[in-house]
């Protein structure tokens, strides 16, 4: 059930996630098991940070750290709550908690957990103004991901390290620079059809094309990305394309 928790949240199926999620902490809690709970809390905490519903992602990811009884489940909470703080406009404290537990996930030299790791670092760097260092840690998470093929990540970094090439010069960035990383990014996104991730994607290319002064194709891409946001529920993110779109009115 937390599989399928995890995997409904990638597709921006936020109604779905929710309710697996819930069913996995309600099993845990018939059995008195903190780490299944605590477990729980943090997929519970995966699907409203996805949505954009960072108070709600924050309270059940909290209560992740609270309910863990070892280490171990104490840093999986720690995660996702620096996470959901990088997404609650949290990001410099986001950034200090996911950087103190990062030894951690290198020490164990498991990948997965690397890669998220980077993922949701890179992004808190990223959001905190710190672009050297997000684009050192996400290349390295990328460099991570590709052999192993873990789709959602590529996709996902890709993405980011195009939002990090804008952030470095948004006047004069470059085609060589931002562009390829959309393109792969919303090339696998949409692929594996993890549409809220693709829905960014979009509307980060409609970014790059703004400050090329291709205006048509900014305007088509924030079209694409509104489209996927209002469809899918998600919080947030729609108002601010909707105001960037209205610069084309």
């Amino acid at each position: 059930m937390a599989a399928a928790a995890h995997a409904y949240a990638f597709l921006g199926q936020f109604d779905e996630s929710v309710e697996e999620a819930r069913k996995t902490l309600s099993v845990a809690e018939e059995h008195h098991d903190n780490s299944l709970i605590s477990f729980a809390e943090f997929y519970l905490s995966v699907a409203y940070t996805f949505k954009g519903d960072a108070t709600t992602a924050i309270e059940h990811a909290q209560m992740s750290v609270d309910k863990a009884p070892t280490p171990a489940d104490k840093v999986w909470g720690q995660t996702f709550l620096g996470w959901a703080w990088c997404r609650a406009g949290r990001a410099q404290e986001g950034a200090d908690l996911l950087a103190s537990i990062l030894p951690l996930y290198e020490g164990t030299q498991l990948v997965l957990g690397q890669v998220w790791m980077a993922a949701f670092l890179g992004e808190a760097y990223w959001r905190a103004g710190r672009i050297e260092e997000a684009e050192r840690t996400l290349q390295k998470g990328l460099e991570l991901a590709i052999p192993c093929r873990i789709k959602m990540y590529i996709g996902w970094i890709h993405r980011l390290l195009g939002e990090v090439a804008l952030a470095k010069n948004p006047e004069q960035v470059t085609e060589p620079l931002a562009a390829p990383h959309f393109k792969t990014s919303i090339a696998v996104l949409r692929d594996i059809k993890a549409e809220n991730e693709l829905a960014l994607a979009y509307a980060g290319f409609a970014r790059l094309h703004k400050v090329q002064g291709r205006l048509a194709e900014a305007r088509d891409y924030f079209i694409r990305a509104l489209e996927i946001f209002e469809r899918l529920g998600t919080l947030i993110e729609p108002n601010k394309v909707r105001s960037e779109l209205a610069e084309f009115l």
